[in-house]
Parts: C-alpha cells; sequence; structure tokens
C-alpha cells in the first residue's frame, strides 16, 4: 500500500499510479536534484540503494508531519528527531524494520544526509529527492532500473488521500529508538 493515492473529487481511488522515473531539476534557490517516482513495490529498495551511494558517516531527520495519536489542526509545526554520526548499515536495518511505517504512512519524511552533504528526502507522499544532481546517485537509480524518464508524480493530482496507520505508531517509537533520534526544535526546510 502506498502512502498516499490519487482520488477523484468525492475521495474514491481514480486508478492513477506512480510510474517508475526520475528526472533531474534545479530548485527555485539554485541546488541541483533528481527527483524519484516509484510504486510501492519498489519504493523501499530504490530508497535504500540511494541511501547507500551516500557517503559516511550518516545524518537523519525524522519528520512526524502528523501525530497520529494526538493531532493538532493543520498548519500545525511538525515534530523534527535527528541523529548524527550513524553508519549506512545501521540507518538501512532501520529503514527495513520500520518500512511499513517509512514506505506507507503519510505521517512522516525522512532526510538522509551523508558525509559530504548529499542528502535524500523521502517526502510523505512516497517522492524521493535527491540533492545534489550526482553521478553516484544516477548510478544507483540505473542499478534498480529505475529509468530517466519525464513522470508525473502524486503531488501533481488535484486529489490526493493520504494514509495513517494505527498499528504503526509503535514502529515510530522503535524507529526513533534504535537510531537514538532526538527531538530538536522545529526548522523550516
Amino acid at each position: 500500500m502506498p502512502k498516499a493515492v490519487s482520488v477523484t473529487q468525492d475521495g474514491q481511488e481514480d486508478g492513477w499510479q506512480p510510474e517508475l522515473g526520475w528526472f533531474p531539476e534545479i530548485t527555485p534557490q539554485g541546488d541541483t536534484r533528481l527527483t524519484v517516482s516509484a510504486g510501492s513495490d519498489v519504493l523501499p529498495a530504490v530508497h535504500k540503494a540511494l541511501a547507500a551511494a551516500l557517503a559516511e558517516p550518516l545524518s537523519v531527520l525524522y519528520r512526524q508531519k502528523v501525530d497520529r495519536q494526538d493531532p493538532k489542526p493543520q498548519g500545525h509545526p511538525p515534530k523534527d528527531f535527528v541523529a548524527v554520526g550513524l553508519p549506512c548499515e545501521r540507518v538501512t536495518a532501520a529503514l527495513t524494520a520500520a518500512g511499513e511505517l517509512v514506505y506507507t504512512d503519510a505521517r512522516c519524511e525522512v532526510w538522509l544526509r551523508g558525509g559530504l552533504g548529499e542528502q535524500i528526502v523521502l517526502d510523505h507522499d512516497g517522492v524521493i529527492y535527491v540533492y545534489p544532481d550526482d553521478p553516484a546517485f544516477r548510478d544507483a537509480l540505473g542499478g534498480c532500473d529505475v529509468p530517466e524518464a519525464d513522470v508525473d508524480l502524486i503531488s501533481d493530482r488535484d486529489y490526493v488521500k493520504h494514509w495513517f496507520h494505527a498499528h504503526c505508531d509503535a514502529m515510530e517509537e522503535a524507529f526513533l529508538a534504535d537510531l537514538g533520534l532526538s527531538q530538536v526544535p522545529h526548522r523550516k526546510g
């Protein structure tokens, strides 16, 4: 099951599926990045392959956009949890253990930063953004058979339904503990 699905105006799934592909772009701030679209069947493998291309040690930002156990009004700032100096193996093991939370629940974003300042953002819709546009990331995508293609993203859809699963609550607590993530004041970005 994906983090989010495209729906009609009345909330019924419309059958749209994310295409597998990536494309380069320049952000409004002038940064280069790769934008990656992948269905829920391959999203975990693509995300972990990109993580393996990061220089160690890794830093992790877990951004809880929605606290499912204590909901706040829309527009309330998210909660940020951070850990630094982690080996890639530990991070990918935690991503695997919490896979249902990370890859199928829209409550969170996961930001991975490499030792050289490069980063991978898995957003709450299930789209991956990779900074900067670097050959190592293009190679990782090629190794997962993700083609360069101008694909539509779920964020381009008119109506999107997000999934928040109660059974992921304990998984979220375990993920924070497994990586030693500590809450820090939220910073926009």
